[in-house]
């Protein structure tokens, strides 16, 4: 039998040993069924007659005040994704990700570099994102990024609590309530519209005159206040991995080009988002284990980027890997959105941090501390560096 406590330390054992001896198991603490083999894994992502995003009850709707894009089916699904998907189209996040995201994390550099230290994950990574994705969103990077960053925090801190915290869960939902500077830009862009990712899902594919309702627009842009951090997270996990292998890392330094597959690697050796949410439309065989109609299913993306049938050592990370089969964004109708986006503005980052900090390295004595299982975090990336403070080599 598998606990939650096994899975929050480090899943990846468990996870091997799962896949080796029973894929689809059954989670007593959670009632859920969890999945951990690529074909298995694929199967629910894909197989939309049998599995649903829906999940009555989670907490996700509360918190929310609604229902967000990844829990919709149908039209309403379609409807809110079409509208959200220029403003994540290749074109205009690689024209972001130099016109925007660049500058946002110069910016940040400016602020945090000269100090010798920091906790690059806290200090520079989840700023750098934050601020990135608000601006894009369309609101703005000052208030609108700190309130998306931390209703990120929140809503991370309620994806991975699992029922057991009520009194996180009331928190959550009550600061994801006070949103008052969010109304206010969506009011302003119901009467003027802009170019922003928010305008769109406003006004996309709408009659003239007649913006989509705060129920359709307003749950969906809270809930991607994880999309907001999650860039930084990736950044994050990128840059744990290299430490991690010092060949690699100086391959990097030497050829920054190698940037991007770094972080694809990154994402399908650790990506922040482990587990994805279904519910069995109706009783079905699974693995070898009987699903019943209504059961709630733990879809572990992180375990299928790590099965043995699929990937050469997968526990390894390798940055020359060829990693496009990866499931780090799941796939099927409910492929993440901002699949574009977060990488992006992952390597972004860690452009700059190395462009202006070749030697940053970690600070001594630090010890790994990564957590959570549904969305796993790399924890605080405590670093030095003693290049000269803002210097470009």
């Amino acid at each position: 039998m598998v606990s939650v406590a096994e899975l929050e330390a480090d899943p990846y054992p468990v996870y091997a040993r799962l896949r080796r001896s029973e894929p689809v198991s059954w989670l007593p603490e959670l009632r859920q069924w969890l999945v951990t083999g690529w074909d298995d894994v694929h199967r629910v992502l894909t197989d939309v007659a049998r599995f649903t995003t829906e999940q009555p009850g989670s907490p996700m709707l509360e918190v929310c005040g609604g229902t967000p894009l990844l829990m919709r089916e149908g039209a309403a699904h379609r409807d809110v994704r079409e509208a959200l998907r220029p403003g994540f189209g290749a074109r205009q996040v690689g024209g972001f990700a130099d016109a925007v995201a660049r500058p946002v994390a110069c910016r940040v550099a400016d602020e945090v570099f000269p100090a010798g230290r920091a906790d690059l994950a806290a200090d520079y990574f989840e700023p750098v994102a934050a601020i990135a994705v608000s601006v894009l969103l369309g609101l703005g990077p000052g208030r609108g990024a700190e309130t998306l960053r931390r209703w990120g925090r929140r809503l991370t801190g309620v994806a991975n609590d699992f029922g057991r915290d009520p009194a996180a869960r009331a928190a959550a939902t009550a600061d994801l309530a006070a949103d008052t500077a969010l109304t206010a830009v969506v009011r302003r862009l119901r009467a003027e519209p802009d170019g922003s990712v928010l305008s769109g899902l406003l006004h996309a594919h709408r009659p003239c005159g007649d913006p989509r309702p705060d129920a359709d627009v307003v749950p969906v842009l809270k809930h991607l206040a994880l999309s907001v951090i999650e860039p930084g997270w990736l950044a994050g996990w990128t840059l744990a991995a290299l430490w991690s292998e010092p060949a690699q890392l100086a391959a990097v330094r030497a050829d920054r080009a190698l940037l991007g597959a770094a972080v694809s690697e990154a994402l399908r050796w650790s990506g922040p988002v482990g587990v994805l949410g279904r519910r069995a439309r109706c009783a079905t065989t699974l693995g070898g284990r009987e699903i019943p109609a209504g059961g709630m299913i733990a879809v572990a993306v992180a375990s299928a980027n790590r099965d043995e049938a699929v990937f050469t050592e997968p526990d390894r990370f390798d940055v020359r890997r060829d990693v496009r089969g990866h499931l780090g964004f799941g796939t099927g109708p409910h492929h993440c959105p901002a699949s574009l986006l977060v990488p992006a503005l992952a390597r972004t980052a860690l452009d700059v941090l190395f462009e202006r900090l070749p030697g940053v390295r970690p600070a001594p004595g630090r010890r790994a501390a990564p957590h959570g299982w549904k969305l796993r975090l790399p924890g605080p990336l405590d670093a030095v560096w003693d290049a000269r403070p803002g210097s470009v080599p």
